[in-house]
């Protein structure tokens, strides 16, 4: 018996031997080995997600599991992104927007925090925190990935990353989920869900989502769509059968008289079971729903960067372009999560795999974020208003300004046909002559187009002094 303790306890404290060498090893590897070590991590996760994307997925813990598994992806990308391009010098950039690679913020999602993270030489240690919690993640989706061979597959989707980008929903999974499960919820009495989020962050796209589902799509056969202006000319017809699914869109006022009017009808015409969704910026719908709001949020940045990299790049592989790559990372930063400009930007400069253009672009973005501060500091905006600068402050095409920044809908008939490809392809634009262009049109639901005016500006007339050959310099 003694001789058994002392094989048990001799062989645990091998074990615990083994541990701290491996320990130790892994604690004085080189910033290269950990890099090449946090590639390999990134591959692992990178096919459990790509394996999961294809599949149907409706059970809430697989999709939170997800997340949380995709949330580490975009961060060990950024981590890695943010040290492969940090050496890389910057060319053409001003000095007073000079950006140290050393010193990168981003939120880490294995905590709800924003941390400033050192990237320079003594970055190793945050390098090895990603790794290992990285690591953690993979061991504790073993479940997920078992479950995943039960799920249906989807149709195939295309092959390369930034086409599945423009004609899928992005980040907005859980969301999606929380919305159908609303819809799906037996109800006796009329049932309210507002969505909040700022202005084109994607409520509109998210709703238009969850009711394509089929599960929705089977239930309510009569889902309509109703602007907030409009609510007090809205009349229902009663019904002693007809369930109904109104989404309510606010723009920026509220009105509340409207909403009670239209709430008295819906409750008068639609049987037990019938929903409403009410999207709008401000907190004030909050208090309409008869259950908790969704608010939506911007992209954290390492989720951004991810998603702004595949719509820029397309097929070309950003380690084969550093300086593209270094440059890339600097206007995902000054974009500040547009989902647009993202989409307009990213089509362009795809088109344009060019040092000087990027950087021409990333000047122009950062030399209207100058001129917004100081017109802030004058003017503060409302909570919650809109700011179309990360939108439109990139509009410096071929030397001609870009304003007016407007949506039109699918089926309004005088959207232009000109694009900014096709502006390339015209030639010399003659100066002082405004027409409009089709800047981008979403391919996903609700599938809205983007439009906007050129103006190619008079160029100055820089005047010359010349000096006073009669001056005389005194010493």
């Amino acid at each position: 018996m003694d001789m058994l303790i002392s094989a048990v306890a001799s062989d645990l404290v091998s074990r615990f031997i083994s541990y701290l060498v491996h320990k130790s090893e892994k604690q004085h590897t080189t910033t290269e080995q950990d890099l090449e070590r946090l590639k390999s991590v990134l591959l692992r996760i990178y096919t459990i997600v790509e394996e999961a994307e294809a599949r149907q997925i409706r059970t809430r813990g697989m999709i939170l599991q997800l997340k949380d598994l995709m949330e580490g992806m975009f961060l060990g990308y950024y981590v890695l992104d943010s040290f492969q391009f940090q050496s890389v010098e910057e060319e053409g950039v001003d000095e007073d927007h000079q950006v140290s690679r050393k010193r990168l913020r981003f939120s880490t999602c294995t905590r709800r925090s924003t941390s400033l993270l050192s990237l320079g030489t003594e970055s190793t240690p945050v390098l090895k925190n990603v790794i290992e919690s990285l690591e953690t993640k993979i061991c504790d989706v073993r479940e997920l990935v078992m479950l995943l061979t039960s799920c249906p597959r989807l149709p195939q989707q295309p092959y390369a990353t930034y086409l599945f980008m423009e004609k899928s929903m992005f980040g907005r999974h859980v969301e999606k989920e929380q919305v159908i499960d609303f819809i799906l919820h037996d109800d006796q009495n009329l049932a309210v869900l507002p969505i909040i989020g700022p202005h084109r962050i994607g409520k509109r796209t998210l709703v238009h989502h969850a009711c394509q589902d089929e599960r929705v799509r089977g239930r309510f056969l009569n889902i309509v769509f109703f602007h907030g202006d409009d609510l007090g000319n809205i009349s229902l017809m009663p019904s002693s059968s007809r369930k109904y699914l109104c989404i309510v869109e606010f723009s920026w006022e509220v009105d509340m008289e409207a909403w009670k009017i239209f709430r008295s009808s819906m409750k008068k015409a639609a049987i037990s079971g019938s929903k409403v969704i009410i999207i709008g910026r401000t907190d004030e719908i909050a208090k309409w729903g008869t259950t908790p709001a969704i608010r939506l949020n911007r992209l954290s940045p390492e989720m951004y960067w991810y998603y702004f990299k595949a719509l820029s790049f397309g097929s070309m592989n950003p380690d084969d372009h550093p300086k593209l790559a270094s440059l890339g990372m600097q206007l995902a930063t000054e974009l500040q999560g547009s989902f647009l400009g993202a989409n307009i930007l990213g089509h362009i400069l795809r088109g344009n795999p060019s040092a000087e253009i990027w950087s021409r672009f990333l000047m122009s973005l950062r030399r209207m974020s100058r001129k917004r501060l100081s017109i802030f500091e004058e003017h503060p905006p409302e909570k919650n208003h809109p700011s179309h600068t990360a939108e439109v402050a990139f509009m410096n095409y071929r030397g001609c300004m870009l304003y007016d920044l407007r949506e039109a809908g699918h089926f309004q008939s005088d959207i232009p046909r000109l694009t900014p490809a096709g502006v390339e392809l015209e030639g010399k634009i003659p100066c002082d002559l405004g027409f409009d262009v089709l800047v981008w049109r979403s391919q996903i639901p609700p599938f809205c187009n983007y439009t906007a005016t050129f103006l190619q500006p008079k160029p100055r007339r820089i005047v010359r002094r010349k000096k006073n050959p009669l001056a005389v310099s005194i010493t």
